[in-house]
């Protein structure tokens, strides 16, 4: 059973991955594998537009922080989702065999197990001018022309603890080292990752490496994480931390993080 109760930042090299997504076919067998093997047993609704904390907490099931004296352009709540994924171990191992990776094995005991993922509900705040969800609104790694046109957007995101149930015999700091050695990390440095997180309790949270800089950060009474990424075009940020069960991320561009420091500080 995995909820999350702390956050680690881990620069990756992206050479695994461009392997996968440089080569069309082979990305294509990846998204059907996983769209076949894949069950929604719970469908999230539009995101509702809500008019105060009062009622975000209302229909989300948590209590809702906003930042005190600063207007939020809008509210939205978003439904719970959940979905079940049953391994498929032989596809799943020939393409890493595929991709020129035999040299990892998926274990056996991984092959039909269902991994159940609940997803529960998320309040998103914007400020300023921002895109519409689920519309035109930019996704974290697609950031660098959307960003442009809204450069003084803030999204202020929050929900409780996503949940991953998964079976016993399936050993998730296994699965790990094999996917950091994929990406392109010796087995040494994915073994010693490895060995250091509690996978029961930790939310990884991959960047590129030499693209993008992290460090730890106070912020509201813990220690979160500040990463920013620049590239030729834009610049971005995220503030995440996580505190009393809720996990909590700050999103904007630029690289001047002062407003959002500010929002933390101004919560109740």
């Amino acid at each position: 059973l995995f909820r999350v109760q702390q956050v680690a930042v881990l620069p990756i090299d992206s050479t695994g991955l461009e392997s996968l997504t440089g080569n069309e076919a082979l990305s294509g067998r990846l998204s059907e594998l996983v769209s076949s093997s894949t069950e929604v047993t719970d469908e999230p609704g539009e995101p509702v537009v809500v008019a105060n904390a009062e009622e975000a907490s209302a229909s989300a099931g948590f209590n809702v922080r906003l930042p005190a004296d600063v207007a939020p352009a809008k509210i939205y709540v978003t439904d719970s989702a959940a979905f079940t994924l049953t391994v498929d171990r032989a596809k799943a191992q020939a393409l890493l065999e595929e991709a020129g990776r035999a040299d990892l094995v998926l274990p056996e005991s991984i092959d039909g197990a269902k991994i159940a993922v609940s997803i529960p509900s998320t309040v998103n705040t914007t400020f300023g001018t921002c895109p519409e969800p689920q519309t035109d609104k930019p996704a974290m790694d697609e950031m660098d022309g959307p960003r442009e046109s809204y450069p003084d957007c803030i999204v202020f995101s929050q929900m409780t603890s996503p949940i991953v149930n998964a079976p016993d015999g399936v050993d998730m700091a296994e699965l790990a080292q094999i996917g950091l050695e994929f990406t392109g990390m010796s087995r040494e440095d994915a073994e010693a990752f490895t060995d250091t997180i509690d996978w029961t309790s930790t939310l990884v949270i991959p960047i590129p490496r030499n693209a993008a800089t992290h460090a730890d950060v106070s912020i509201d009474g813990v220690t979160g994480k500040l990463i920013q990424r620049t590239t030729e075009y834009s610049s971005e940020y995220v503030l995440l931390w996580v505190k009393d069960g809720i996990v909590y991320s700050i999103s904007g561009s630029g690289t001047d993080t002062a407003r959002a420091f500010q929002m933390v500080e101004a919560l109740p």
